[in-house]
């Protein structure tokens, strides 16, 4: 966008790590592993959904809805955010539910981020090109995660429908072209991969594509849906492995990380890399959604169930120490997660570190990729170690039924032996 390229003139300075930001983390990852529940710190990453709006229709998503203003976040809010939590902010990410790209106004929300010294993080499908945003953005030593899930324009069509390859590569170019200019790391522009049934087959071409655009890690998340749905991995995992593995091969033989956010399934998973109870994201994670309710995880974003108060209501120091936050850190200490949360006990069986490392740095040693596994999968019986439901009902279909996470977690490992490959 034209306007944007005013934001070439302004000064931009790159994250400092202050003193209060310091003393903030020690502190929060000291009350963290004490097992506090009522925390004197503040969040270290901040997640702010600008909007729900999106210029695509992903069929895993949502389907053809029309661009409404009233699903943007009012500035004033975006303002609030930043007086009062982004000082003492490691990570501030400026995405949701939406596209924030498309926001007129996103270059200068950016830059509004920036001025606090912060580290910001965006999450973009890559269709919409705003290189002075993403100049400013690598003065800033932000970081660009974008979403790609297919190599070939056929299958990114199907996959990402409204998008096209050729935007996307054109966009990954642009990014690419200011980190280098700004001399800012490779991992700051990288690929987001949700893997499926329907694109298993294009893993490894996904990393070729990612080696041709000098973009490297890529973090594979497996798609989160129903067991029976015939997407969902578990619907052929004896296919799942060997595609994992020929992705896995395929970085190494280009120069490319490749990552994974979770195992593609409990019974595939590194059972002693899977996370550990608790999980840090209720201690130092918080969202704010477009409208102002407040949740704890950017695996949530965008749903209701699974906000702890809204700011339209309360302070943020009300919600963030409140009865719900305070409830939810005692269950994730003890390893019984309520039906109300029950995504969490998928993270027990088979969630690795994403990027929590960028606010915990002892989480890098919970990093699976093929810079730090041969194998970046292990095969088990799935009888001995069924799929974990994501949704909170009693049973799904197979008549699995929710249990606590540290059986989860605890008995995965029981199993855990000696590669033999």
């Amino acid at each position: 966008m034209r306007a944007d390229n005013r934001l070439l003139d302004i000064p931009v300075r790159p994250f400092e790590m202050t003193q209060r930001r310091r003393e903030n983390q020690a502190l929060n990852i000291h009350e963290y592993r004490e097992g506090a529940t009522t925390l004197r710190s503040r969040p270290l990453a901040l997640f702010v959904e600008l909007t729900q709006n999106c210029n695509l229709r992903c069929p895993m998503c949502r389907f053809g809805e029309k661009y409404d203003p009233a699903l943007n976040m009012d500035e004033k809010v975006f303002d609030r955010l930043a007086e009062e939590l982004f000082p003492d902010a490691h990570l501030v990410d400026v995405r949701g539910w939406g596209e924030s790209t498309m926001l007129a106004g996103f270059g200068d929300l950016v830059l509004r981020a920036l001025e606090h010294r912060v580290r910001v993080r965006v999450v973009t499908n890559g269709q919409i090109n705003r290189p002075a945003v993403w100049d400013t953005l690598m003065r800033g030593q932000g970081i660009v995660t974008v979403s790609c899930d297919a190599a070939s324009p056929e299958l990114f069509d199907k996959l990402r429908a409204g998008g096209t390859l050729e935007r996307l590569e054109r966009t990954c170019a642009s990014l690419v072209e200011a980190r280098d200019r700004h001399g800012v790391p490779r991992d700051h522009v990288n690929f987001n991969v949700v893997s499926s049934m329907d694109n298993l087959d294009e893993l490894a071409d996904i990393v070729r594509l990612a080696a041709r655009l000098d973009i490297s890690p890529v973090v594979i998340h497996p798609l989160v849906a129903h067991v029976d749905d015939p997407s969902h991995l578990r619907q052929d995992l004896g296919r799942t492995q060997e595609a994992y593995a020929r992705a896995a091969e395929a970085g190494r033989e280009h120069g490319v990380v490749v990552q994974l956010g979770a195992a593609p399934d409990p019974s595939l998973a590194l059972p002693e890399m899977v996370r550990k109870p608790a999980c840090m994201h209720p201690w130092s994670y918080a969202y704010v959604r477009y409208d102002g309710a407040v949740g704890f995880c950017d695996h949530l974003i965008g749903s209701d169930e699974y906000t702890l108060g809204s700011l339209q209501h309360h302070t943020f120091e009300e919600i963030w120490n409140g009865e719900k936050w305070q409830a939810l850190r005692r269950a994730h200490l003890s390893g019984h997660i309520p039906d109300a949360f029950a995504p969490c006990r998928y993270t027990y069986a088979q969630r690795y570190t994403d990027f929590e490392y960028l606010v915990h740095p002892d989480r890098a040693e919970g990093i699976v990729s093929s810079a730090t596994h041969h194998d970046v999968v292990r095969s088990r019986d799935p009888r001995l170690i069924p799929a974990v439901p994501f949704a909170g009902d009693d049973a799904d279909s197979t008549g699995q039924v929710l249990v606590p996470t540290r059986m989860l977690s605890d008995s995965l490992r029981a199993l855990s032996v000696p590669d033999q490959s």
